[in-house]
């Protein structure tokens, strides 16, 4: 049975509507809590005092309950405490706004923070940042059923409250104001250095909630055609997924397969929803690549045989080949190889061969003496032998099994190679 944790449901939730979920101690730092607004009014107001603005949302958040805060700028914060959280953190969801802000709610947001007309463009490019949740009855609803049950409280309600800074501020002087676009930019960017990373740890919760923070940036369009320029970002997306995942030491053979594919997908799409819609499955694979093939743990050398034994399997392989290709004394790759890997050179290099005999398996007819002879194993029956030490069946009985598998369900899962641990 999955057990789902409830703060990652809410993060998920969270990043699908592209809404920030931020960890706050009280008495946090101001330049923690600067997270709260993406450092906005840290370059409208001199010396901003985050830690208050912070300070406040929690105070008026009652243990086992829920705020729902609107702020003096009209962006919206969800705010509980945590359970389960280190030094008693508390949980913020935003900012967010309920529909998207006309330019003549700017105009009113500049008078009522006596700010000037050059503050315009600047509040516009801030704005495009900022997640809009429509459907917020749904959002809401969602939220609170799931929130019911992480605070312990069936009668969990949700309390608005609103915040207005009660003191006055020193306002920058306007041409400050022309730096927000430039820092907006630098944000982004910075999410897409979290997202790549997440990509090369091949973790798909993170990099898919980073991904979704990403595209919550309004992107001027760059071609007239949008459903190009649709294609065009995507394939862009596509070459940074590829290029993180090689950082992670998974072996280009692996990458290109999955890249062209994508990249053939993107072009044979129709309309730019059906071209987004292909990058939660681009998250999906190349987090896989990452956790099937990275050798980012191991040494250069023994990343080396690894590689080499992984794509010349058909081939004569044993130790001592092995450590006079790579120049290395063979008691040392030996005694390395193990302690890395945690299989012995034969081991690793009949698991490697017993992979690719599941693949055949799987897809073809082949009679079980040709598989062998495919995968490298000149003797039959030492194949089966090796094949049922490692798979815990004979090749035959796996193919009767997958067989019957595949009768019981026609949209079998494709298969994919087992980790190297």
């Amino acid at each position: 049975m999955i057990v789902m944790n409830a703060l990652d449901v809410i993060r998920d939730i969270a990043g699908a509507y592209r809404v920030q979920f931020t960890a706050l101690r009280p008495g946090c730092s101001s330049a923690e809590a600067s997270a709260l607004d993406f450092q906005f009014r840290d370059q409208l107001y001199e010396g901003f005092d985050y830690r208050s603005f912070a300070s406040e949302m929690i105070r008026l958040t009652p243990e086992d309950q829920v705020i729902s805060c609107k702020d003096d700028f009209g962006l919206h914060y969800m705010v509980f405490r945590g359970r389960d959280t280190e030094s008693g953190s508390y949980l913020i969801l935003g900012p967010y706004v309920h529909h998207a802000v006309s330019g003549e709610e700017l105009e009113n947001l500049l008078k009522a923070h006596a700010l000037p007309a050059e503050a315009m463009e600047a509040l516009d490019w801030y704005f495009k940042r900022i997640p809009v949740i429509p459907d917020y009855l749904t959002w809401r609803s969602m939220l609170v059923s799931i929130l019911s049950r992480y605070l312990a409280n069936p009668n969990l309600q949700v309390l608005n409250v609103t915040y207005d800074h009660p003191e006055e501020l020193r306002r920058k002087p306007a041409i400050a104001f022309s730096s927000i676009p430039y820092t907006s930019v630098e944000a982004r960017y910075a999410v897409e250095r979290a997202m790549l990373e997440a990509i090369r740890r091949g973790d798909i919760s993170e990099a898919t909630y980073q991904q979704n923070l990403f595209m919550g940036f309004t992107l001027d369009q760059r071609v007239e055609d949008r459903l190009r320029d649709a294609k065009d970002m995507i394939i862009a997306v596509n070459t940074a997924y590829r290029k993180a995942v090689e950082q992670a030491e998974v072996h280009p053979m692996y990458i290109d397969g999955t890249s062209g594919r994508f990249v053939a997908e993107i072009e044979a799409a129709t309309t730019p929803e059906q071209v987004q819609e292909v990058i939660p499955r681009m998250i999906r694979n190349y987090c896989l690549l990452v956790q099937t093939h990275s050798l980012a743990r191991y040494s250069e050398g023994i990343r080396k045989c690894i590689n080499y034994i992984d794509f010349h399997y058909m081939e004569p392989l044993n130790l001592d080949s092995l450590a006079l290709r790579f120049s290395m004394n063979k008691n040392y790759l030996s005694s390395r190889f193990h302690k890395e890997v945690g299989f012995t050179v034969t081991d690793y290099i009949n698991l490697a061969r017993s992979r690719r005999a599941v693949e055949l398996l799987n897809r073809t007819p082949l009679p079980i003496q040709e598989i062998a002879e495919k995968c490298g194993f000149t003797d039959a029956n030492y194949f089966t032998r090796t094949f049922k030490k490692i798979n815990g069946i004979t090749p035959n009985e796996y193919r009767k099994s997958t067989a019957q598998r595949k009768n019981r369900s026609p949209a079998a899962e494709p298969f994919r190679f087992p980790a190297h641990d």
